[in-house]
């Protein structure tokens, strides 16, 4: 009996052992990522365009006439990040989430741009490889930018704009990041984990619970990919911005903010309600840089809303 105690004692040591090294928490995370993919009936696929190939997960509507939905995640994100709230706007769309160059599965090239424009034509590739005509197209954070540049070039392609916290304007009151970065500071240059911790703390209000050996895992993710972030960085917040350009986005565009955001001020949401010629501001109080993570379901409400009250051609 003092012998198997005694080994019950080794094993749960040697598993609380385990979760201090960033490799198990890296491993729980993909796998809880994979197994919420499956389960909410994503498909994950590889989709070739010549120079990249883009991984994305895919998952077709109930009608096979329902619109597409393209989904585009921000700055150091991946296609995860959309999974929950796919899961609450159901089968009624057609939905595309790529990681975007760069990112997640996709990978990095240094020889690859990462300016938005450079990265919305990749999307309409991607549409075009996917025989799909048109699309609601929206993102978060960069994705918003980059969904925004797609509109702009290819708006014979965009049934609609959803833009959720999206970067490319001049707020007109700095966010705690944006003050962070006019002092030559970048808060998702990670070097520690007392620096992801603080990082973390501004990309939401309400996240949704990740035990702390997975955030471990996260932080020396972002550890190891430092150096790329850095050169994406340099590409999207310095070229094909939006200040002066929102009022030539020609589509119906639906606008979410929340309004805790630390990494985008709030401040920037009436600019783009101003500016932009037909669209629909929410605002979510109390809600960080991420509606679609902290809030997938009132989120995924506000989507469906706006893309029903779209007149039908």
């Amino acid at each position: 009996m003092r012998k198997f105690v005694w080994g019950f004692v080794i094993v749960i040591a040697l598993l609380w052992g385990a979760t201090w090294h960033p490799a198990t928490g890296q491993w729980v995370y993909d796998r809880t990522q994979a197994l919420e993919a499956w389960a909410y009936g994503f498909e994950k696929q590889q989709v070739a365009l010549g120079d990249i190939t883009l991984s994305l997960y895919h998952r077709p509507a109930r009608d096979e006439t329902a619109p597409t939905l393209v989904l585009l995640h921000g700055y150091t994100a991946s296609k995860e990040l959309w999974l929950r709230f796919g899961d609450a706007i159901g089968d009624s769309y057609h939905l595309v989430i790529p990681d975007l160059a760069g990112h997640g599965e996709t990978g990095f090239d240094p020889q690859w741009s990462y300016r938005p424009q450079a990265q919305a034509e990749r999307v309409k590739r991607l549409l075009d490889a996917m025989r799909v005509e048109q699309a609601v197209v929206g993102g978060n954070s960069m994705g918003g930018l980059i969904a925004a540049n797609f509109a702009l070039a290819y708006p014979e392609r965009t049934v609609a704009l959803v833009v959720i916290d999206p970067a490319g304007v001049t707020a007109p009151v700095p966010s705690r990041a944006e003050k962070l970065f006019r002092q030559g500071q970048s808060p998702f240059e990670i070097d520690s984990w007392h620096d992801f911790q603080e990082f973390y703390d501004m990309t939401m209000a309400e996240p949704p619970y990740v035990p702390t050996f997975v955030l471990r895992g996260m932080a020396a993710r972002y550890q190891e990919h430092k150096a790329e972030y850095i050169q994406i960085a340099e590409d999207f917040r310095n070229f094909d911005q939006l200040d002066g350009r929102l009022a030539a986005i020609s589509v119906p565009t639906l606008i979410i903010w929340g309004g805790a955001d630390q990494l985008l001020d709030v401040s920037s949401a009436a600019v783009w309600h101003a500016q932009v010629p037909q669209n629909e501001l929410i605002l979510m109080e109390g809600i960080g840089h991420m509606p679609m993570v902290e809030r997938p379901e009132q989120t995924a409400t506000a989507v469906t809303n706006f893309v029903q009250s779209l007149p039908n051609e």
